[in-house]
């Protein structure tokens, strides 16, 4: 609970757990797959059979990044021992001269690739693993890159979804934001979710509101009893995120989590 404050967009304090049947944390979900509440999850991941949340996404990210360096690593190395093969047919020794130009030089593309045909077909095992590396490492850095990305912009898989639901209602005009001083309540409701306290570098009084009929709530009060006014939200460059703190420090959250 102590770990990151409720933004009131994404997360709202009082909330409880239906199966677990305690609050939630700001950040957290529950995962139906692993049965439990996962602290700043992110995605259940079937490769890994578990979750990936605040414990351990750094291993999640070394994990991600040691597998694409592999991957290229593979892949070029088989490039480099059927490409020695390759020159060894055509200059007739296994160690050419300097002055020897390349085996693929002034060849068209169709008997290029049938040379590569030959020596895939000459050593299966290194061409084999070499072509699935080739077609795999991709899909790791692109995995890789896009959770660094997911580190930069302050959030995770999970919450970039609710970020995406939140821009439909945007787009629908559904969305209001509250223009004031200070935090205020809805006049006549009842404010008692009491929060935690947590020590947390960047603090946020905005208060958003999503419309049913696409008009403006209610009267809402500020501290002092002053009505503050409603503007229509035109996208989410105007919803302040506030777990966002910038790329150097999200990332020293991950692997140093508070």
């Amino acid at each position: 609970m102590n770990s990151y404050p409720y933004d009131h967009v994404l997360y709202q304090p009082g909330q409880v757990c239906r199966t677990c049947n305690f609050l939630k944390p700001a950040r957290s979900k529950h995962c139906s797959i692993c049965n439990v509440c996962v602290a700043k999850h992110d995605h259940h991941c079937v490769w890994i059979m578990n979750c990936v949340g605040q414990n351990n996404i750094s291993h999640f990210l070394c994990m991600l990044l040691s597998l694409s360096l592999l991957l290229t690593y593979g892949a070029y190395l088989s490039y480099t021992l059927l490409s020695k093969q390759l020159q060894q047919r055509a200059t007739g020794h296994l160690d050419r001269e300097p002055g020897n130009r390349h085996w693929g030089t002034g060849l068209s593309w169709s008997h290029y690739a049938a040379h590569w045909i030959w020596a895939l077909g000459q050593d299966f095992r290194i061409g084999g693993i070499g072509l699935l590396a080739l077609l795999t490492a991709p899909l790791a850095w692109s995995m890789f890159l896009y959770h660094i990305y997911l580190v930069w912009a302050g959030t995770t898989t999970n919450e970039s979804s609710k970020w995406s639901e939140w821009k439909e209602y945007i787009e629908e005009g559904l969305v209001y934001k509250w223009v004031g001083t200070t935090t205020g309540v809805f006049a006549g409701s009842k404010d008692a979710e009491t929060e935690p306290p947590v020590d947390w570098p960047i603090h946020s009084a905005q208060q958003l509101f999503r419309s049913e009929d696409g008009r403006p709530p209610g009267t809402l009060t500020d501290s002092g009893g002053i009505s503050a006014s409603w503007k229509p939200v035109r996208g989410l460059y105007e919803i302040e995120n506030l777990y966002d703190l910038g790329f150097w420090d999200n990332l020293d959250d991950v692997f140093w989590p508070t």
